[in-house]
């Protein structure tokens, strides 16, 4: 019987920590791995994966928007990155910073202070602007 409780124990423990040890990140990197619902917009995700950055949107019933970029985290800021050329939608309504690129392959960039980052609640600020996310 504390042989079955045991294994369940420790299976409990791996599958949880999966993420982490696959991903090789730690610290608070680690808690940003995964996919993030935006508070009070509940059709827009912002996903990170081993500085990968994915933003997802529903800018349609049941049609969902996606580009792709990369994210550096430095401390307790972060510069998110996005990649114009992958992206199936116009991306000026974020108001972001444009970084000029070769032959219009332009990135659109914002950088963001991290206010609070644990594994289910994510805050970032930038410009008097406060952004909360929970995990999904």
């Amino acid at each position: 019987m504390k042989v079955k409780i045991f294994f369940v124990i420790c299976s409990v423990f791996f599958f949880y920590s999966c993420d982490k040890i696959f991903l090789g990140v730690d610290g608070k990197e680690a808690d940003l791995q995964g996919k993030w619902q935006m508070d009070n917009a509940d059709t827009v995700y912002y996903n990170f994966q081993n500085n990968l950055f994915q933003y997802q949107i529903y800018l349609e019933k049941n049609k969902l928007s996606m580009v792709y970029g990369y994210y550096i985290m430095q401390g307790d800021s972060i510069d998110l990155r996005l990649l114009r050329i992958y992206a199936s939608f116009p991306m000026d309504y974020l108001g972001w910073d444009t970084i000029p690129g070769p032959y219009g392959n332009d990135t659109i960039c914002k950088s963001f202070k991290i206010e609070q980052l644990t594994s289910k609640r994510l805050i970032l600020s930038s410009d008097n602007e406060d952004i909360s996310f929970h995990k999904f």
